[in-house]
């Protein structure tokens, strides 16, 4: 029995021995495809740090005639441009002794919600919501100040014929045209009035146009804030 104690002891002493010993980890090695997974890991990580735009990216896979790669320590990601430029590269390096880096070409594209329209509209046309949808579209596709609202536009006119599909912007609109009875909305030192007015000429959001006031006859500058309603303030 005596025997048998002394064997396991030993055993256990050996065990301690071999749990202290230093251990020397082999330098990781990495094909290209495993590079590639690596790489979009990263840029997924960091493009989900900014909760309010959603992207979508298109990574070009590295060649697999390079080889793999070895590296001792852990490997390091940057882009070579800012965030924001839609043609980019990431840039994987490794800084041991042999130290190397590789370039993955990448797209990253910023997806917004617009308003398209389901049908062919011709000029003058007044937009009602069963014309418009909601989708998603790349930010690049999209031309002038992009309409995130329906709400917003329904009840504009079209200024020019436009086809089914086609992103709404407000530059294809008047939310204000010329000869529409508007609501004028007039701050002065903190009173807020409304009066009736004329449309001297088309306009979109944000942009300020004559006005003619039914009562006084008088013509005034007034900001387009929605549709038929404009705004001054003094």
């Amino acid at each position: 029995m005596k025997k048998y104690e002394n064997l396991i002891r030993h055993s256990l002493i050996w065990l301690c021995l071999c749990s202290s010993l230093p251990l020397y980890s082999q330098p990781e090695s990495y094909s290209p495809e495993q590079l590639t997974t690596l790489a979009q890991q990263w840029l997924d990580a960091q493009l989900a740090s900014d909760t309010t735009t959603v992207y979508q990216t298109d990574i070009s896979s590295l060649d697999p005639r390079i080889g793999s790669k070895h590296c001792e320590q852990a490997l390091d990601f940057s882009l070579s441009q800012l965030l924001t430029q839609r043609q980019n590269t990431i840039v994987i390096r490794c800084s041991d002794t042999t130290a190397w880096q590789l370039y993955a070409p990448v797209r990253i594209d910023e997806i917004v919600a617009t308003l398209v329209l389901r049908q062919n509209i011709s000029t003058g046309s007044m937009i009602t919501a069963d014309m418009l949808e909601t989708t998603s579209r790349a930010r690049r596709f999209v031309r002038g100040n992009l309409v995130a609202d329906a709400n917003a536009v329904i009840g504009a006119k079209t200024k020019r014929s436009l086809s089914m599909g086609q992103i709404l912007t407000f530059q294809d609109l008047c939310l204000v045209c010329k000869g529409d009875v508007v609501t004028i909305a007039i701050r002065d030192n903190g009173l807020d009035v409304s009066a009736s007015g004329i449309a001297m000429s088309d306009g979109s959001l944000g942009d300020v146009i004559p006005i003619q006031n039914r009562q006084s006859k008088r013509t005034v500058k007034a900001e387009v804030v929605a549709v038929n309603r404009v705004s001054i303030t003094f």
